[in-house]
């Protein structure tokens, strides 16, 4: 069973319904922790038990809180439960709306029959309002209370007066305050609904990237088949404008491949055998055949669909303390009621005009608002980020992200392209180029170093020599032994060490390599290049403009590095440094209380990724740097660590300003209507106004 399951829950109201629900799921026996998000209605369970019926038993006590729950297989196309959700919400809104209609005209002064006020209001309490009881008496059962409650007490208070009141045919009739605020609660809700589901779009649209069939070879013919049935190593035909459906590599064909909605890449890729193409991406031109690699929820899609999707459910510390204070919310509300009831009843006045007052305390205090204001500025903005192509794991990290000072840069394949080309050789002992050519490509087949691809790209017959006791020294060079000699191909620093003496080397910005052989005489010197980045200046200039301090970490040579740093504007280079040393300044960096971002490939720099405060790792979407860090662009562009900068401070400044409103409209709103400024009717309207404002302020992070 997986470790983690993921389920779909309906009937969630407020942000102390999760909270109930986290306790319950959390009770079931193998459970280690739930994590529900209000937003999105699912829940992330950790799980430490190899019992089958525990997704069951977890079903189970989620129907005992009064919910129902499905497990959620966290297939692509999966769209939830929102649209039946919201079909019934808009049928008994449309009820409430329509009976309530004869209660507002004996607003205006219009003379309404008593019984026909009491027909009209019962249909709007007791039926379109029914999900209130429903889920009151759900949260009652178990010693809870949630918004719902205010509204049920404060509605029922109100409409049971007035029943009172038409058979003793004595006193004022309220039946149109708990209706108003029944039908424009249940209005709120909907355009609430509405909001949320524009807020998860970005997920829903990489749901949708997938295409539900494809054509794959069968018994030498392509046939059409669902694209859950296509396993590894199938080969798939993809023609002209349509959408990948699988991870895979390519074996036929020449076509450009959009690659925008994953990697954020606005200009088609070229694409030939040998390239690696994502699934979701769209086929611009010619036929394509590739062989599938990854399939199902290993895909690069299904990946990034769960990775933002568990950063969409992960809170921050100050989201933690608003579900405390959601949680004695309710009963502190219903306490105050009670006191605005109790002292306008000893003020003299009469008992209609202190249960208005009390019922308007109630209605305007719902918490919607402060349960909205985290998750909704979450789920934008981390749809926000994996629109552009970053890829973040987790809130701390983009929380983090605002307070970082320092920003350290790899070099190779960072900074710069990664892509060498072997630009001069110079033979010596009375070699020729093609020998010492051949031995050093040789040695470097079986190193995944970004130098080797120059090395292997340059060799005209790739007649590869065999090579024995292969060691690679990360930071120096490579040695390995071929036809019974030992040879080593490295930095001049690892010469050095072998005491092997240099002439006197090319100065340029070119990085020198050298070989040599066990008697310690020099082969020869390799020179390859390496340019920088599309847009790395404009990049760095950016993140300066923002007050943050550049720095470089590499292990090549000084002079290659200050070329580089000094061609990109970098401030501050540190050159030949071991993978260790770039550990060691991103911790004395801290010591000296600086908080550190450290951009590297996510494979060489994973030590260095790990201890900075904020990892990004350069990732291609297919690669195994979207596990590396806490932050991946899912390509190679670095005009977008800026703009997870931007959208950092954006987030949690919508947060702070969403948490503000929540909690001054409360605070300010309680204050109106215990002293009578309040009628039920505009409390209602208030309270579905104020969480309409919180998500629609939290959309601005669309535009970021």
């Amino acid at each position: 069973m997986k470790p983690v399951l993921q389920i779909k829950i309906k009937g969630m109201r407020c942000v102390t319904c999760a909270t109930r629900l986290e306790k319950a799921i959390a009770g079931v026996s193998g459970v280690k922790s739930a994590h529900i998000n209000f937003v999105s209605e699912k829940a992330d369970v950790n799980t430490n038990s190899t019992d089958s019926q525990l997704p069951h038993k977890i079903l189970e006590a989620i129907k005992r809180e009064g919910y129902e729950g499905e497990l959620s297989h966290q297939g692509l196309g999966e769209e939830g439960h929102h649209h039946e959700h919201t079909s019934l919400s808009y049928a008994d809104f449309i009820i409430a709306a329509l009976f309530t209609l004869p209660l507002l005209a004996n607003m205006i002064g219009l003379s309404v029959s008593p019984y026909l006020q009491l027909l009209c209001g019962s249909v709007v309490q007791l039926w379109a309002g029914r999900r209130f009881y429903q889920s009151s008496w759900q949260a009652l059962k178990h010693f809870g209370a949630g918004m719902d409650l205010l509204v049920v007490i404060g509605t029922s208070a109100a409409y049971g007066y007035s029943v009172v009141a038409v058979f003793l045919k004595a006193g004022d009739l309220y039946f149109e305050a708990s209706a108003i605020v029944i039908t424009l609660v249940l209005l709120g809700r909907l355009l609430e609904d509405r909001a949320k589901l524009s807020a998860n779009a970005a997920v829903r649209s990489l749901m949708k990237l997938t295409p539900p069939t494809a054509f794959v070879e069968r018994e030498g013919v392509y046939v059409e088949v669902l694209t859950q049935d296509i396993k590894k190593g199938d080969k798939v035909l993809i023609r002209a404008w349509q959408r990948v459906p699988v991870d895979g590599l390519i074996v036929d064909g020449k076509s450009e491949v959009d690659e925008s909605m994953i990697t954020g890449e606005s200009v088609p890729v070229l694409k030939q055998p040998g390239d690696k193409v994502i699934g979701g991406t769209t086929n611009t031109s010619g036929n394509l055949y590739l062989e599938a690699t990854s399939v199902g929820n290993q895909s690069t899609l299904a990946r990034m669909i769960r990775m933002v999707e568990k950063a969409q459910s992960s809170r921050p510390p100050i989201q933690r303390f608003v579900d405390k204070v959601a949680g004695f919310f309710v009963p502190f509300v219903l306490v105050i009621s009670l006191m605005v009831f109790g002292t306008w009843l000893i003020l003299g006045y009469p008992l209609q005009v202190a249960l208005i007052y009390a019922v308007s305390v109630l209605v305007v205090a719902c918490p919607c608002a402060l349960g909205l204001a985290t998750p909704t500025a979450i789920i934008v903005s981390m749809g926000a980020a994996a629109q552009k192509g970053i890829l973040i794991k987790d809130l701390e990290s983009l929380e983090a992200l605002r307070l970082v000072d320092h920003v350290v840069f790899d070099k190779t394949g960072t900074l710069t392209k990664g892509e060498f080309s072997l630009t001069f050789i110079k033979p010596l002992s009375g070699h020729t180029e093609d020998e010492i050519l051949r031995l050093a490509a040789s040695l470097q087949k079986g190193s995944e170093h970004p130098l080797s691809q120059g090395f292997l790209r340059a060799v005209k017959t790739p007649a590869f020599l065999p090579v024995e006791d292969f060691k690679s020294f990360p930071g120096k060079g490579i040695q390995g032994k071929i036809q019974g000699k030992a040879y080593a191909l490295g930095s001049e620093k690892m010469m050095e060490e072998l005491g092997i003496d240099l002439p006197p080397l090319r100065q340029s910005d070119q990085t020198a390599v050298c070989l040599a052989e066990e008697s310690k005489s020099l082969l020869g010197v390799f020179y390859l290049s390496d340019m920088p980045r599309p847009h790395a200046r404009e990049a760095l200039k950016t993140l300066k403009s923002m007050g943050l301090k550049t720095v470089m970490l590499t292990g090549d040579k000084k002079d290659v590095a200050h070329m580089i740093g000094k061609r990109v504007g970098i401030e501050e280079v540190q050159a030949q440094l071991q993978p260790k040393d770039k550990i060691n300044y991103i911790k004395a960096q801290e010591e000296h209380h600086n908080l550190v971002a450290m951009v590297g490939d996510g494979v060489n720099d994973g030590p260095a990724l790990a201890a900075a405060t904020v990892g990004f790792a350069m990732g291609s979407g297919t690669d195994v740097a979207m596990d590396a860090a806490p932050i991946t662009l899912m390509r190679p562009a670095l005009e977008l660590i800026p703009e997870a900068f931007i959208l950092s401070k954006h987030t949690f400044r919508i947060i702070q300003e969403n948490l503000f409103w929540a909690f001054i409209f409360n605070i300010v709103g309680i204050g109106f209507a215990a002293f009578g400024k309040l009628s039920p009717e505009i409390a209602g309207a208030a309270m579905a106004a104020s969480s309409i404002m919180v998500v629609l302020n939290s959309l601005r992070l669309k535009r970021v």
